[in-house]
């Protein structure tokens, strides 16, 4: 297995030997009898088909040829054959090719599938596979300190290996005065990981519905476990039409789960979808100190409200968690479940935005 990060995915060539080994000896014998009996002339017009086994089983490649006119000569109908046999072991040697993802370098050959290994067993795997070194990245921290490790670099088992890799070279910029200058490519892996999480009708403003308080985070993790223990606020921003007729019940479930909030109502219509409702949000995100580690926005109304307050989000602090519950059927298909956010700017519909996801859509 083999990528190069200069040209991008490669392809992953299977070679099976003793395949390898028949297509060079009938290769030889080929040029043996062709070369020892002068040019080979064409067999007589028939038609004759070659079958080539693979030797792994299963495969059968079939090549028909016509060969057109002329000659009895055993032994040159011996070196077609062996000729043949070359061609046809040879596209059986080299077979399976499938692409290869540069960011799968390293190939893990368990004796039995995951499913049937211990917990212990599984945590034990995976912490493995974090401390090695990945063949396709290169920065791995240690001693508080990120390094660029070279092929031969001593790393800590506890060392933490970063997605991202740097290649440092000699600047083209270098010179006589500066033959240290560099530069370098970084190579920066930039994931978008959200929930999508569906509550049955009815039931999200229900009290004893923990899906807008807690919906972003697994059942089971850590991050929810400790959530839990500590009191919540949210900030809420909602569409003034979806607020007449559910703000009662927006507040009464917040303050029925003893969450201190702060209701925002806006005008989210398309004619106001700008960077002024944006920093108007984003300064309502300052006002009310929110914590960008674990108190997320929670955005209520249909796609203009989810886009302005997904914009405002990704500026605050450079990425403030948000979440999205649609009210509308274009925002449930369209804007909740994607990662891009905007504003309309200089008549433009969506001139200004980002690729910031929400950490959930409920």
């Amino acid at each position: 297995l083999f990528s190069d990060r200069r040209k991008g995915p490669q392809r992953t060539m299977q070679v099976h030997l003793p395949t390898l080994m028949l297509c060079v000896v009938a290769l030889v014998l080929a040029t043996f009898l062709s070369t020892s009996l002068g040019f080979l002339q064409p067999l007589r017009g028939e038609s004759h088909d070659a079958t080539v086994h693979s030797l792994r089983g299963h495969r059968v490649q079939t090549l028909r040829v016509d060969f057109g006119q002329a000659t009895t000569e055993p032994s040159i109908s011996l070196a077609a054959a062996a000729g043949l046999l070359a061609v046809s072991a040879a596209a059986l040697c080299v077979r399976n090719a499938r692409p290869l993802s540069k960011q799968l370098c390293r190939v893990v050959r368990l004796q039995q599938p995951m499913d049937k290994f211990s917990q212990n067993e599984t945590s034990e795997l995976l912490g493995m596979l974090k401390t090695r070194r990945p063949e396709c990245r290169n920065l791995a921290q240690y001693d508080d300190t990120w390094h660029i490790v070279k092929e031969n670099d001593s790393v800590p088992p506890s060392a933490k290996w970063s997605d991202c890799s740097v290649e440092p070279s000699m600047s083209e910029y270098a010179n006589h005065a500066d033959l240290g200058a560099r530069a370098w490519m970084s190579h920066s892996v930039i994931s978008f990981d959200y929930r999508v999480v569906e509550v049955p009708r009815g039931n999200l403003l229900d009290p004893s519905c923990d899906a807008m308080i807690l919906g972003h985070l697994p059942r089971g993790s850590e991050e929810r476990w400790l959530a839990e223990q500590r009191p919540q606020r949210r900030l809420i921003v909602i569409d003034e039409t979806v607020y007449k007729l559910y703000g009662d019940r927006v507040r009464a479930y917040f303050e029925s789960r003893k969450v201190q909030h702060e209701i925002v109502v806006l005008p989210m219509v398309e004619e106001n979808k700008s960077m002024e409702l944006t920093l108007e949000v984003a300064k309502k995100m300052k006002e009310f100190n929110i914590d960008r580690r674990t108190e997320p926005v929670i955005a209520i109304g249909g796609g203009v409200c989810l886009d302005v307050v997904g914009l405002a989000s990704a500026l605050f602090r450079r990425r403030t968690p948000y979440i999205r519950v649609p009210t509308t059927a274009l925002s449930y298909v369209d804007a909740s479940v994607g990662a891009k956010n905007g504003c309309n700017f200089g008549g433009s519909k969506n001139r200004l935005g980002t690729y910031v996801p929400p950490c959930a859509a409920l």
